[in-house]
């Protein structure tokens, strides 16, 4: 089974292509290659029809810098990304950031889906969504560049032109340089595929090999001491340091993760901190599960007291800390505030394991 920690950083990477066939990705290496729009070309216009959640760019602006990132409702590292693209736009913001979501409809992403979703998580993200009825963007956009993956990211900078072409979890490297002016373009981009590449391979050898891939973790940091600050290296790191049993470590990062995730109100984050202390696999001895439900309980406060799902996230950790009566009374009171039929049976269904 592919561990937790590749799982989460490859997952990222390459859920949304991974149909593609092998002579689909020559394809698109090709495409790549023979690509009509690349870094250092003048970003073509943005052709939206709807603005959800907002009013969003009609042109791009001198002085400010854009992320325009393409995403669908399907697709699982697209909505993964969000609260990161949303917390980039709150600490950019005042540097002149604009992040927009960007998405095309169509029968397997209808606006029902996307409206849907963006009434929901709008709110709580703070992005202006746009929503293309035809390809024109999209072709503008992706097939110019040759990409046909998802989520993708176009970077364009004060001077409206392309700076960066690709996933949007290497925006932390990315935006403060253009921000700043001294991004070098094709330069850094190919430096940066490239540190990509080698933190995939150590991270792809975890599972077999955890102590070899945290060993050679160090020597990436060594090389990338910039990388190494970000704080998805520091979520891959935590999760390698749990799984190589070194518990004393983790619990250490843990307690600097978990203070900086309740100060950007990073919700998801927490409670992926609570699934990592709560798993069974790896960690069945159940060491620092208070980890768990602290980080459930700060993730509890940001998304609402009678969030369901929220309170159910305190409820197992609960549990698995040993506190029956504070998971069982807490999943009762979930099922009473569950709207949806799903959540309710899943909620009935946890009820009946907590108190047997």
């Amino acid at each position: 089974m592919r561990s937790l920690l590749a799982a989460s950083f490859l997952f990222l990477l390459t859920a949304c292509s991974s149909a593609e066939d092998k002579n689909e990705k020559d394809k698109t290496k090709k495409e790549r290659e023979t690509a009509k729009l690349g870094i250092g070309d003048a970003a073509p216009p943005l052709k939206v029809d709807h603005w959800l959640n907002g009013a969003g760019p009609s042109e791009f602006e001198r002085d400010k810098v854009y992320v325009l990132d393409f995403w669908a409702t399907w697709c699982g590292p697209c909505i993964h990304m969000m609260p990161h693209l949303a917390e980039l736009q709150r600490e950019y913001k005042d540097q002149g950031l604009v992040v927009a979501p960007v998405t095309t409809t169509d029968d397997r992403n209808p606006m029902a889906a996307v409206s849907g979703f963006v009434r929901q998580q709008g709110p709580k993200l703070g992005l202006a969504f746009a929503v293309c009825n035809t390809e024109d963007t999209y072709r503008a956009y992706m097939r110019a560049a040759g990409q046909n993956s998802l989520p993708t990211s176009f970077v364009i900078d004060k001077a409206g032109k392309v700076a960066y072409i690709g996933h949007p979890m290497n925006l932390d490297s990315v935006l403060p340089k253009v921000l700043a002016g001294t991004w070098r373009g094709r330069e850094d981009a190919d430096a940066l595929m490239k540190e990509t590449e080698e933190l995939e391979v150590i991270l792809s050898t975890a599972d077999e090999k955890p102590a070899d891939a945290l060993k050679a973790l160090t020597g990436f940091e060594t090389a990338h001491p910039d990388r190494a600050k970000q704080s998805s290296y520091q979520w891959n790191k935590l999760i390698l340091l749990v799984q190589a049993k070194k518990f004393d470590d983790a619990k250490a990062l843990t307690e600097t993760l978990i203070p900086k995730m309740i100060e950007k109100k990073q919700a998801g984050a927490l409670n992926d901190v609570r699934l990592l202390w709560s798993d069974d696999k790896l960690n069945p001895g159940r060491k620092n599960i208070d980890l768990a439900v602290r980080a459930a309980e700060a993730s509890r406060t940001i998304a609402g007291e009678k969030d369901p799902s929220a309170m159910f996230a305190v409820a197992d950790a609960s549990f698995k800390a040993g506190n029956k009566a504070k998971a069982v009374e807490l999943t009762e009171q979930a099922i009473e505030l569950a709207k949806e039929d799903d959540l309710k049976k899943f909620l009935k269904e946890q009820l009946f394991k907590f108190q047997k």
